[in-house]
């Protein structure tokens, strides 16, 4: 009798078995979050707008009074003979002064942007962190950044493909988003660790978050 007729249907079906029995046997809960919605209404990023806006003004002060002093040193020139010492010493500082002037205007744009992309970046990992904590709360296996709710920008064809092409979610159940569970867990916790910190007021024109339902859902 030809033992491997029976070997290889045998090692099929353990196969399977060993298989099976890595899969998960109940059906995964799921939720999702707006994230455009999660950042316009985070109070640690409306915190580390209200130090942007302090650090731009300080920033603005001192460039205005480098500004003032090139202009000053400027005209000044023209109360020396051309070509005279006098004259080519106040050059030098002058040119030294402008030079000052843009390494100043230099670091002031560094500065904000590096600022600026701190705060996304540490406001991104406050969300995954959250979004950790929340699920592991509600049973909830995967949260899904919902990228159906952002339009469709008009462009050309290459640019509407490109947004098309970065979205990963065609459709995604109201039912199931979690946004403003989120939203209110990361202000209360950004409060309790920041007292202090005076949460400035949204500017008139600012968007009126919408209140979709807040549960997660099964798949």
């Amino acid at each position: 009798m030809n033992m491997n007729r029976f070997l290889l249907p045998l090692s099929l079906v353990v196969g399977a078995v060993l298989i099976a029995a890595n899969f998960p046997t109940s059906p995964a809960v799921v939720a999702s979050v707006d994230l455009e919605k999660v950042y316009r209404s985070l109070d640690q990023l409306k915190a580390s707008e209200s130090r942007a806006v302090t650090l731009r003004s300080e920033l603005e002060k001192r460039l205005a009074t480098v500004t003032d002093e090139v202009r000053t040193m400027q005209e000044d020139l023209e109360s020396f003979q051309p070509g005279s010492a006098a004259h080519n010493e106040a050059m030098d500082r002058t040119v030294l002064k402008a030079g000052d002037l843009s390494a100043l205007q230099t670091f002031a744009k560094l500065k904000l942007e590096s600022e600026q992309a701190n705060s996304v970046r540490d406001a991104y990992a406050a969300i995954r962190a959250t979004c950790a904590m929340l699920a592991k709360e509600q049973k909830i296996d995967f949260i899904f950044i919902d990228d159906t709710i952002p339009v469709i920008n008009p462009t050309n064809l290459e640019g509407t493909m490109q947004q098309i092409n970065g979205r990963r979610m065609l459709y995604s159940n109201p039912a199931l988003d979690i946004t403003d569970a989120l939203i209110e867990r990361m202000n209360a916790d950004f409060r309790t660790a920041n007292p202090s910190i005076v949460i400035p007021s949204p500017a008139p024109s600012a968007r009126t978050p919408s209140t979709p339902p807040t549960a997660a859902g099964k798949s």
